[in-house]
């Protein structure tokens, strides 16, 4: 019986072995994924920190993007206005010339194109003076 304790007594041993082997292996393994969760964990809230501060700039940006826009549709409707303005502004001048040298009188150039009475008289003056010369030489 002394050598089947002997046996029994190395089969523990190698068995108790094993399991203090695999228990040290599992712990190694354990450390290490403990060590890895730890460096993800950090790199997580790296990431969040980064996402955050490019969420508050965008929403800068976005801010000045659209304060460029406000600006440049009012400035277009600026020179819209400024268009419309200075095309009351001028009188019909170059087709008061065309209808002129066509043969419009004083009368027809107040009614078809709004000239105050002096301003057709004087592109009469002016402009029909020249087709008579013309017609003249």
């Amino acid at each position: 019986m002394g050598a089947e304790q002997n046996l029994w007594g190395v089969g523990l041993g190698v068995i108790g072995f094993a399991v203090a082997a695999g228990l040290f292996l599992l712990l190694t393994y354990l450390r290490r994924l403990r060590d890895q969760a730890s460096l993800l964990a950090s790199e997580l809230e790296t990431l969040k920190q980064t996402v955050g501060a490019l969420c508050s700039s965008s929403v800068g940006v976005d801010r000045r993007v659209n304060r460029l826009e406000r600006q440049g549709r009012d400035l277009e409707e600026r020179q819209e206005n400024m268009e419309c303005f200075q095309q009351q502004a001028d009188p019909p001048y170059d087709d008061a010339i065309r209808m002129v040298r066509e043969g419009a009188d004083a009368d027809e150039l107040v009614r078809k194109l709004g000239l105050s009475r002096g301003a057709a008289d004087l592109i009469i003056m002016i402009h029909g003076m020249r087709s008579e010369d013309q017609l003249n030489d």
